[in-house]
C-alpha cells in the first residue's frame, strides 16, 4: 500500500478498536474485571477441579496437580509454578486454594485488570476526520516524488545479503586430482602434468590402441575405400 493509504488504514483500525473499548469503559463499574480477565478466570477455574489443596498452617498451602506438588502463599500471592506472579491472575493451583477457603477470586487479581485502570486508559477516543477531498485549499505546492536517475553500469542480478546472513562456504579441500590422484586440487590446476600409469584411463586408451593396430572395423573400411 502507499504511505498515505497505509496510514489511513491504520487510523480506521484504531478508531474501531479504541471506540469499542471506550464504550465498554463507560459502562464498567468499580471493581469490575475486564473481558480478558474474566475469560482467563473461567478457564483456570475449570482446570483447578483436578487439583487437591492441603492446608499447612500460617497461610501456606500445598496443591497437588497430578504427581507434582506446588507450595502457595496467599498473603504474598506466590505460587511455585510462577504463573500467578507473571500475569497477575491466580493460576489453577491458587484458585483451588481460594475456592477451598471460601474466598472471592476477584480479590486476588491484579488491579490492572479492573475498571480502576481500564477507565483512565480509554477516557478519550479518536474523533472522526473529514475526507482529504473536503480539506481546504491553502495554495501550497504539491510535493512530487524525486526523479529517479538510472545509475551507470549494469544492474545487479543477485540480491545483496544482509550483515547477519550466513556467507557462502569455501570450496571443499578434499578434491581429488584426476591426473596425479592427490588431494587438494583438480586436474586443471595440477602442476605435475603427468598421468597415472595404473589409472583406469590409461588402460582404456591401451585397449583402444590395441584394437586399432589389429585391424578394427574402421581400418577395414578405410582400406576398401582406398582400393
Amino acid at each position: 500500500m502507499l504511505v498515505f493509504s497505509l496510514l489511513e488504514a491504520i487510523r480506521s483500525w484504531c478508531i474501531q478498536r479504541v471506540g469499542a473499548r471506550f464504550d465498554k469503559a463507560v459502562d464498567m463499574e468499580d471493581g469490575q474485571l475486564t473481558a480478558y480477565a474474566l475469560k482467563e478466570l473461567e478457564e483456570r477455574t475449570a482446570e483447578s477441579r483436578l487439583c487437591y489443596a492441603t492446608a499447612c498452617g500460617g497461610g501456606e498451602f500445598e496443591v497437588r496437580d497430578g504427581h507434582v506438588n506446588f507450595p502457595i502463599r496467599l498473603a504474598t500471592r506466590i505460587c511455585a509454578c510462577g504463573k500467578w506472579q507473571i500475569c497477575g491472575i491466580p493460576c489453577k493451583h491458587a484458585l483451588r486454594v481460594i475456592y477451598d477457603q471460601r474466598m472471592n477470586p476477584h480479590d486476588f487479581i491484579s488491579p490492572w485488570f479492573k475498571a480502576a485502570a481500564y477507565n483512565p486508559t480509554y477516557t478519550e477516543h479518536i474523533h472522526p476526520m473529514e475526507d482529504p477531498s473536503q480539506w481546504p485549499d491553502f495554495g501550497l505546492p504539491t510535493i512530487q516524488p524525486p526523479i529517479i536517475k538510472r545509475p551507470s553500469g549494469r544492474p545487479a542480478k543477485k540480491r545483496k545479503k544482509g550483515a547477519n546472513e550466513p556467507k557462502k562456504g569455501k570450496r571443499n579441500t578434499n578434491v581429488k586430482c584426476g591426473k596425479c590422484r592427490e588431494f587438494g586440487h583438480n586436474s586443471r590446476t595440477c602442476k605435475s602434468g603427468g598421468t597415472s600409469a595404473t589409472g583406469p584411463s590409461t588402460s582404456k586408451r591401451g585397449a583402444a590402441g590395441a584394437s586399432t593396430s589389429k585391424g578394427g572395423p574402421n581400418t577395414r573400411k578405410r582400406a576398401k575405400t582406398a582400393a
